[in-house]
């Protein structure tokens, strides 16, 4: 089972005027470990100084601080060893009230019980405290004086004994200014074989469809038939604890406490929740609920029966489907205001377990119907994933054939380097500015010898030097974009190429000027 978030107040007697004085359908307790208050067994408040202190000259100063010390300290060990508190009357000084009664003991035939602690819990609005406690004397009498009469305040008397907790209705004072309360109280016992459900009542309150969950309350009638309180442990010592056990389905979460567990603990075991709250002789009402979650519109409710159940009833809302084979309908039923179907089921044995299959519940409208938002969305999201993958493919082709080319244009620096160089690795066939060398066609002759080059191998043209030099140009922008050379490299060898292209620049323009002029004598001599 999933886990399970439990709201418990530990506090002994804190609460009991609260949960009688609100509504039948009291807030959820709200379990904090800070909540959780342990009252020891002391008596009840203390009596003011039996007279005050009379400070008396003396001749020494020294002695008259010693002195004070030793009454203070005598003082404190008296108000000790005989504490006012333990009477069994108890004056508040506050009105003129006052509530009596005896302490009795329903199991022995309701003797008297002497020396138990009783508690006054006084509770005005929503506020409620502990005002005092008294001990009970030697024939079970106990007696709160001194107490405020108005209309707005009501009183409790409790006591806590053998684990079980006994408490009184409420007591209001405006109208009968004294009163007397007799508290019965039970002894203990751990066996849970005259324990019994009278009732038992499953309410299917409500679906909520956007969380998906089904919040389920059930409220017991317990009856204990015998004349013992059943008090359970939570101490499982490796099984289930001895203790007041509640059944939850599977995955259930959010449960929350009402009515019966103030004052006790719960804890959460294996399928549902253990409480150490007690069970005295007669009817006891145990309150609380939960949810659990639902996927689809249909959802299988499990009960399972822990204690002898007289009879069960199921509330089903009308706008969902029920059907179970273990239980009758006995058709539609007025609660709270609103209708439901009612289910009923008699004489269940322990340990059984009964299944109501629920259909039509609400599900969440975007689940079963997307709106045209979310499909424009999913387009969207589709037609952004397939230009990014384009824009990838795109990339990586221009980078691969990028690389491809700078990778075939590298050599051609390297060689003009390692031939400046006079390096080993110089071609043959080029010169250090990329241009044909001459005398270094290697190609071999018919005979085996290098055969010889031709005058415009040996010795190219101003034309060709020219176009090799705007190449070298090329080559060493292409280099220097791709990395290959360091900037200073490029900028030295851009230079130098440029320069030897201006001289071949001016030098072919000297040529053609010469020529022109040649052409013009000559054509003036034939015209002669």
């Amino acid at each position: 089972m999933s886990s399970i978030y439990m709201n418990t107040v530990a506090r002994v007697g804190a609460g009991v005027v609260l949960r009688r004085v609100g509504t039948l359908a009291s807030p959820p307790c709200r379990i904090r470990e800070s909540d959780v208050t342990y009252y020891s067994t002391m008596g009840g408040p203390r009596a003011p100084s039996p007279h005050p202190h009379h400070s008396r000259p003396y001749v020494e100063k020294r002695h008259n601080i010693f002195s004070v010390f030793a009454f203070a300290l005598l003082f404190t060990l008296a108000l000790f060893l005989f504490p006012l508190s333990a009477s069994a009357h108890a004056n508040t000084n506050t009105g003129t009230g006052r509530i009596y009664g005896q302490l009795l003991d329903g199991t022995k035939r309701n003797i008297p019980v002497a020396g138990q602690i009783v508690t006054l819990q006084m509770a005005q609005g929503d506020n409620a405290h502990d005002l005092t406690n008294v001990t009970t004397d030697a024939h079970g009498m106990f007696s709160f004086s001194g107490l405020n009469t108005d209309k707005t305040i009501n009183y409790a008397v409790y006591t806590l004994y053998q684990r079980a907790q006994y408490y009184t209705g409420l007591i209001d004072l405006s109208t009968k200014p004294v009163q007397q309360i007799n508290l019965t109280i039970y002894d203990a016992t751990t066996s849970v074989a005259n324990v019994a459900i009278i009732q038992a009542n499953v309410l299917i309150d409500k679906a909520d469809a956007q969380n998906s969950l089904i919040t389920i309350s059930e409220n017991f009638f317990f009856e204990n038939l015998g004349t013992t309180t059943y008090v359970g442990s939570l101490q499982a010592n490796g099984s289930k604890p001895n203790a007041l056990r509640f059944s939850l389905p599977n995955n259930a979460r959010n449960l929350s406490l009402r009515s019966g567990f103030d004052g006790y603990q719960v804890i959460q075991v294996d399928p549902g929740f253990a409480t150490d709250a007690a069970l005295p002789p007669g009817s006891s009402q145990f309150a609380f609920s939960f949810q659990v979650p639902y996927t689809t519109s249909s959802y299988d409710f499990r009960y399972t029966i822990v204690y002898p159940t007289v009879n069960l009833s199921l509330l089903v809302p009308l706008n969902i489907h029920a059907s179970s084979a273990a239980m009758d309908s006995q058709g539609p039923f007025n609660a709270n205001q609103r209708t439901f179907q009612q289910f009923n089921a008699k004489k269940l044995l322990a340990d059984s377990q009964i299944h109501v299959q629920l259909d039509g519940l609400p599900v969440s409208q975007p689940a079963a119907n997307p709106q045209p938002l979310n499909q424009n969305t999913l387009w969207f999201i589709l037609a952004l994933i397939l230009m990014l993958a384009i824009v990838s493919l795109t990339w990586f082709i221009y980078r691969l054939s990028r690389r491809q080319t700078t990778s075939g244009q590298e050599q051609t620096p390297q060689s003009s380097q390692t031939s400046r160089r006079g390096g080993s690795g110089v071609d043959a066939r080029r010169g250090p500015l990329g241009r044909p060398a001459s005398n270094m066609d290697a190609r071999p002759g018919p005979l085996g010898h290098p055969a010889s080059s031709s005058s415009n191998d040996a010795h190219p043209s101003q034309k060709d030097q020219q176009e090799a030099l705007l190449h070298e140009l090329l080559n060493l922008d292409q280099a220097y974009e791709a990395g290959t050379i360091k900037k200073a490299e490029y900028e030295e060898r851009r230079t130098r190429t440029k320069a030897q292209l201006r001289s071949l620049m001016s030098k072919d323009l000297v040529e053609k000027s010469g020529t022109t002029k040649k052409t013009a004598r000559s054509s003036g001599k034939g015209a002669t």
